[in-house]
């Protein structure tokens, strides 16, 4: 197709990009549309909302900066108008204090800037992937039910609350259930780019995600390799308990 700026262009997925820094949006649109991606600006929260809901857009790229952005957030989440929008942030130094209340609104994924280039478009394939997984929302292994798309986990169909970064390694765990994933590998799984994490946090995530999994009684889900990393248990899951 030759139309690169006519009909056909607007058949590649949507991303609103929300941001008031005029050089950095043009920068993010000619990176995006450079990926072939649609890109739409806004410069304000309630316009960055209109166009995700209105044009039903795949992804947010959302410049933290933007005043009212962790309303935006909390909008596009709670709108039913938009459930499959995928969010990314760009979070300046001076704001990576609020980046868990960033999470907490609903955020996907996250880079602190300044970002390279290559990791922005990194975060946004990632997230548009997961947005397109439309029919398979749902990972299912032995008795734990993932929701992709409600962020919720079930495990012999009672719900487990767990923080963002443990339905994170979750996912990564359930995505590839017969690797082994080494501690570097759920950190590039998990964390948000531009992050440094200690090894050891990662062990420490997994204790708490292996707790909150084995409540009520059930059987450890996780297996250590030692000098390796971690995998899910692939053996046959256990009869209810008496």
């Amino acid at each position: 197709m030759q139309e690169r700026n006519g009909a056909a262009l607007h058949d590649a997925p949507l991303v609103v990009i929300g941001s008031a820094a005029g050089e950095l949006a043009v920068f993010l649109r000619h990176l995006l549309e450079s990926d072939g991606l649609t890109v739409e600006l806004a410069t304000t929260k309630d316009s960055a909302l209109s166009k995700i809901v209105e044009q039903q857009a795949v992804l947010a790229l959302i410049d933290c900066d933007l005043e009212g952005a962790l309303s935006l957030c909390r909008s596009v989440r709670e709108t039913r108008a938009s459930p499959d929008c995928r969010i990314v942030g760009l979070i300046g130094q001076d704001l990576s204090s609020s980046y868990p209340d960033f999470l907490s609104a609903g955020m996907d994924d996250a880079l602190m800037r300044p970002a390279e280039p290559r990791a922005i478009l990194d975060a946004v394939r990632r997230q548009t992937r997961q947005s397109n997984l439309g029919n398979e929302p749902v990972i299912v292994h032995r008795d734990v039910e993932i929701d992709l798309r409600a962020r919720r986990v079930w495990r012999g169909g009672r719900e487990v609350s767990l923080t963002r970064i443990e339905f994170e390694l979750l996912v990564t765990l359930a995505k590839d259930p017969m690797s082994v994933h080494s501690r570097q590998a759920l950190i590039a799984g998990a964390w948000p780019r531009g992050i440094y994490v200690e090894p050891r946090t990662v062990t420490i995530h997994i204790g708490r995600l292996r707790r909150r999994l084995m409540t009520g009684g059930a059987k450890d889900l996780i297996r250590t390799v030692r000098g390796s990393g971690y995998a899910l248990d692939a053996g046959e899951p256990e009869g209810p308990k008496e």
